[in-house]
């Protein structure tokens, strides 16, 4: 997956929403709020609507602060990306949500263990691209490694591995 821009607050809505199926995060670069408090590199962990309006977004600050916010107290939010987990430059949300995807890989693992269905290996290398190159290695998953591009992301891996 390339990085993607993000328009509008249904784009992240839809990537929140949809978090197992599409994978990532979405990052800003900033996010400036009318008080004049600005924060860098925040990802967003949630949106709440009520009536199909928009009322609060919640976001981990690159302090690891998790703040949530009215939508109205929002003056600018700029360069919104939907990335990869390992693309991510908030290492807080990074870290947070690598931990929580690595303890999901391995719950996959073992609940489908000695079966290789087609989804099963659908999800594993969609959770290993979200991942990263490196940290699978680093946590004992070097078997899922079969080639990493320049930028640390899985094209594929093997099914010979702790798997089966």
């Amino acid at each position: 997956m390339k990085k993607m821009s993000v328009h509008a607050l249904k784009d992240i809505n839809t990537v929140l929403m949809n978090k197992r199926k599409v994978g990532g995060a979405i990052e800003a670069k900033s996010i400036r709020l009318r008080s004049g408090e600005e924060f860098l590199y925040p990802v967003f962990t949630s949106l709440e609507q009520t009536r199909g309006v928009y009322q609060s977004i919640g976001f981990m600050t690159s302090e690891g602060e998790r703040l949530i916010v009215n939508v109205d107290e929002i003056a600018i939010m700029k360069d919104l990306e939907h990335k990869l987990i390992c693309q991510l430059e908030n290492t807080h949300a990074k870290t947070y949500l690598l931990t929580d995807t690595l303890n999901y890989l391995q719950r996959l693992c073992e609940v489908n263990e000695g079966c290789l269905s087609s989804p099963f290996k659908r999800e594993v290398e969609g959770l290993a691209c979200d991942i990263g190159a490196k940290t699978l290695e680093k946590h004992g998953y070097s078997d899922f490694v079969v080639y990493a591009d320049s930028t640390e992301n899985i094209v594929s891996f093997t099914q010979k591995s702790m798997l089966a």
